[in-house]
């Protein structure tokens, strides 16, 4: 996917955001064509401590998540940080079939008068008791070879939110070009389920890939870490000359699901 075509659509998308929510909730909710690759949004809404979590949770389940069910989008996740290293943060992740998707949700919204009678007072909060610190976001194409996201079947689950960080385009590409020409595949051998892969497109501390593994629980992902680092067929990925100088700087976070997350 070209980025003059990404624009194509997002124009496209606002002018038919213009002539209401039900034209926008037709493009939303379109089929993707075969083959097309997903977008996602990767939100981190980051809160000061655990006591601003209620709220969020509620506008998410009650409000946000039945408004993009309606618009098409999804599945939705929402995810809350596990781990010595945890925080207050709530992470959502958002799937969009296309640009077009993209660029039109937020008039979406906006044109959605139960959600945003619903909505008012967390969206309206006061400056002395704000819902949140701030959301980051970042968007991102998925990968060709995993074009949709695959929802993890195992309940309960542990996930793994993995950014790889390249010092360079070049290299950033060549390591996007080793997960489509094989690496992806190399998970579920381990004991993994794939959830996502996305390159970003939109985002700080670029240039950076994305991706989230599920494993049943903690001992199952350190086994499943250990069993693709001595995989042949990681082995022999790695140490392909295509792909030399493409070990990127890594970022682990480790999440699970809320009780409304539909991933």
């Amino acid at each position: 996917m070209q980025r003059r075509n990404f624009l194509k659509a997002s124009l496209t998308a606002s002018s038919v955001a213009a002539c209401g929510l039900a034209a926008t909730s037709q493009l939303l909710a379109a089929a993707p064509a075969p083959g097309e690759r997903e977008l996602y949004e990767w939100r981190t809404y980051r809160l000061k401590d655990k006591a601003q979590q209620p709220a969020l949770h509620d506008y998410l389940k009650s409000a946000a998540l039945p408004a993009w069910k309606k618009l098409g989008l999804g599945p939705v996740g929402a995810f809350t940080e596990i781990g010595p290293d945890a925080g207050p943060s709530v992470h959502v992740l958002l799937v969009y079939p296309n640009p077009a998707a993209f660029a039109a949700a937020r008039d979406a919204l906006e044109a959605d008068e139960a959600f945003t009678a619903a909505t008012n007072a967390y969206r309206t909060a006061k400056r002395e008791s704000p819902a949140y610190d701030g959301i980051d976001s970042s968007l991102m194409l998925a990968f060709t070879a995993a074009p949709k996201i695959t929802p993890p079947a195992q309940k309960p689950r542990v996930l793994e939110l993995r950014t790889y960080k390249n010092h360079n385009d070049d290299r950033a590409r060549a390591k996007v070009a080793m997960f489509n020409d094989g690496e992806c595949d190399i998970f579920p051998k381990c004991g993994f389920e794939n959830v996502f892969f996305g390159e970003t497109l939109v985002g700080d501390d670029q240039p950076n890939l994305k991706y989230m593994l599920a494993a049943p629980d903690m001992a199952a992902n350190e086994k499943g870490w250990k069993a693709f680092l001595e995989s042949p067929d990681f082995i022999r990925m790695r140490d392909d000359a295509k792909y030399a100088d493409t070990q990127p700087a890594i970022t682990k976070l480790f999440l699970e699901p809320t009780d409304y997350s539909q991933i």
